[in-house]
């Protein structure tokens, strides 16, 4: 037999006990915290578990108090959760690509959660267009989600489609890059102290000249790893030499020229000695390009997420807690707790 998702157990485990007495109209169910420990699950699971009982009239939750059976409670079979007829509620996930380890790790870890709170997950991909970001959101919303996780693209155009999303306060969170004119739930890595560390590290090594190589300055995350970057340098009291960095333009990335492009860069500027580079993507472009020039082994790399060069050292991610909070922030606006902010995810240092 299939076993019941966890919501689902929660539920089940309520109502039998409604059902066999040990529970009557008026009396007062386990807490919140009760169910977590009892069930071994996450707050965003026993919320879920106790928002469906109380939409279908089975118990009535009160602020501060928690959570009663409803006074009026008549068992039929209209209302019993577990005959298995309802569908469990759906979340969009909107995705760029799914061609990067840390987006798919991220879709991974989204649809363990929502699972386990008891939501099917819809995923999208954009395929870096901005057009296809605002129907795919037209076309999710049609088909009833409850809320959105958005992905942005990767030039981070303005959108109208998202902006009617923070105007009519529809339940939605920015994962990994968002758009600044816009009010709204964000959940990212620490950028900005991911790059600082890892410049800080090189410096402090004693490398000078450090090229920056990454895509087109167009998004978010790129501008903070950016400024991480410049902010190293600035405090270890040396000069840059922008003329090392490299930001490759969107349309020769997404196009086969991109190897070439970060190739020739890397011929002319032959005095470098150490490369931080922003994207896993451009990572084991960098790689590649210093291999067919015979400098692998002369340039130190250094690159924000792993490169898949089991020798290069990286930023790593936490995507595991950057699914998992926001799931929670998606949930905090459906149970109608509207209070946009940006959370910020520790990152931390990994040498091979």
């Amino acid at each position: 037999m299939k076993k019941l998702a966890l919501y689902k157990q929660i539920q089940e485990h309520i109502m039998n006990k409604i059902q066999s007495g040990q529970l009557r109209p008026k009396d007062r169910i386990s807490s919140e915290q009760e169910l977590m420990s009892e069930f071994n699950v996450s707050k965003i699971t026993v919320k879920n578990a106790l928002t469906a009982l109380a939409d279908e009239g089975i118990i009535i939750r009160v602020q501060g108090k928690g959570s009663f059976v409803a006074p009026d409670l008549k068992m039929n079979a209209s209302n019993q959760s577990q005959n298995g007829n309802d569908k469990p509620p759906l979340i969009g996930f909107i995705v760029p690509i799914l061609k990067t380890s840390v987006i798919q790790k991220l879709v991974d870890y989204v649809e363990y959660y929502l699972k386990e709170a008891g939501y099917h997950m819809i995923l999208r991909i954009t395929r870096e267009s901005s057009n296809t970001e605002s129907q795919i959101i037209s076309e999710l919303i049609e088909l009833g989600v409850r809320g959105l996780i958005v992905f942005p693209t990767e030039d981070e155009k303005y959108s109208e489609a998202l902006l009617r999303l923070s105007l009519d306060k529809y339940p939605f969170v920015f994962i990994d890059r968002y758009l600044r004119n816009i009010n709204s739930y964000t959940i990212t890595s620490d950028n900005y102290g991911g790059a600082y560390n890892a410049v800080s590290y090189l410096l402090s090594s004693g490398h000078r000249q450090i090229a920056l190589i990454s895509p087109e300055n167009a998004n978010t995350a790129i501008e903070d790893r950016t400024v991480g970057f410049e902010k190293a340098y600035m405090d270890h009291g040396i000069s840059i030499d922008k003329n090392l960095w490299c930001h490759v333009p969107l349309e020769i990335l997404r196009s086969d020229r991109a190897l070439e492009y970060i190739t020739n860069f890397l011929k002319i500027n032959s005095s470098i000695t150490a490369a931080f580079t922003l994207t896993e993507e451009i990572a084991r472009l960098t790689a590649i390009a210093l291999t067919k020039l015979n400098r692998l082994d002369d340039v130190q790399l250094f690159s924000f997420d792993y490169s898949g060069f089991p020798d290069i050292p990286y930023v790593l991610q936490n995507e595991e807690e950057i699914a998992r909070a926001a799931v929670t922030l998606l949930f905090e606006q459906i149970e109608l707790n509207y209070s946009p902010r940006q959370v910020v995810v520790p990152v931390k240092l990994v040498f091979t």
